[in-house]
């Protein structure tokens, strides 16, 4: 009888480093996929906006961007969703359309580092020592994505939640 309880005791243990391993491979593999899309995402939204030269202070992005990340969501089997972080945030679902409050496939926030760039200069041009105006410095703009990715053991489903953020190198118009 005791060999019994201890061979139970021993199979308990495998399963738990079974369930562990497997945990930690599905969280490795939804990382490099949620990154993966991330990246082509940055990609797209690069590539769109220095193809639109001039419309920097578009803020909204257009529905060929939209629709080629869509298409790129869909190849690669990206299937989750999760809230977007607090701000200004705009949340898409899997079929480009824009959700608030909602699950979102990913969220999408424009910087413009025009409008920064002119505050701080006027900011420290005190007692009208230096002058600058808008139109010194060139407009640009930057937009931050992020993606989800989860903790999703088998038989157990979905544990944890985990953002990925990104940002597109600084564009000029």
């Amino acid at each position: 009888m005791k060999e019994a309880i201890g061979g139970v005791s021993i199979f308990q243990i495998a399963v738990l480093f079974l369930l562990i391993f497997t945990g930690v491979m599905c969280l490795t593999i939804n990382h490099s996929k949620a990154f993966g899309v991330k990246d082509e995402i940055i990609n797209i939204l690069e590539q769109e906006t220095i193809a639109s030269y001039g419309t920097v202070y578009n803020y909204e992005i257009s529905d060929t961007s939209i629709n080629k990340i869509v298409e790129h969501l869909n190849n690669a089997g990206y299937r989750i969703t999760d809230k977007c972080p607090s701000g200004e945030w705009v949340g898409y679902d899997r079929n480009g359309n824009i959700v608030t409050n909602k699950e979102a496939a990913f969220c999408i926030r424009a910087t413009n580092v025009h409008d920064t760039y002119h505050s701080d200069a006027k900011d420290k041009c005190k007692n009208n020592n230096c002058i600058t105006t808008s139109d010194d410095f060139p407009s640009m703009i930057y937009y931050d994505v992020v993606l989800f990715y989860q903790l999703d053991i088998p038989f157990i489903s979905d544990v944890m939640n985990f953002r990925l953020y990104g940002s597109t190198k600084v564009l000029f118009g």
